[in-house]
């Protein structure tokens, strides 16, 4: 707990908030593609997602996390990464994020991983910052560029 807010696992009744902090996070898809990827994550054991929860139900926060093969910078073959996070911006600063980073590194190390990844837009100084302050090293800038075909 962080003060009044509960640190859990995401359940079927997280659903509406979960997903509005899901566009909150990721406004350049559609909520409709965002709502089919939440409810194939809502099913998936090995992409749990965990929630900061208010005391009226409502989120304030959610972290999703899987599993890779591999990641910049890690040399096993089994690594937690964190897929998507999120703490809406007026509680930011409390603790909440790093609170759902230690969640999402205690399930990885109970599915056998010693490593976790994440990635963030290189924009993101603030996403940046904060991964830095948690303990990850940045291992690997990229550009991805398209060209539509006519």
């Amino acid at each position: 707990k962080h003060d009044d807010i509960e640190l859990r696992r995401a359940n079927a009744r997280d659903r509406s908030e979960w997903l509005r902090l899901r566009i909150a996070l990721w406004p350049r898809q559609t909520p409709a593609e965002l709502a089919a990827e939440l409810d194939k994550i809502a099913v998936d054991p090995m992409q749990p997602a965990f929630v900061a929860a208010l005391p009226d139900g409502r989120l304030c926060g959610f972290l999703e996390v899987s599993i890779h093969s591999e990641a910049p910078g890690c040399t096993t073959d089994r690594i937690g990464y964190l897929e998507g996070w999120y703490v809406d911006p007026a509680i930011r600063g409390r603790g909440i994020g790093a609170g759902l980073v230690a969640r999402a590194e205690a399930w990885a190390r109970e599915q056998g991983c010693t490593e976790m990844a994440s990635d963030a837009a290189i924009t993101n100084e603030r996403s940046i910052r904060v991964h830095e302050a948690l303990g990850y090293d940045e291992v690997e800038r990229l550009a991805h560029f398209k060209k539509p075909l006519r």
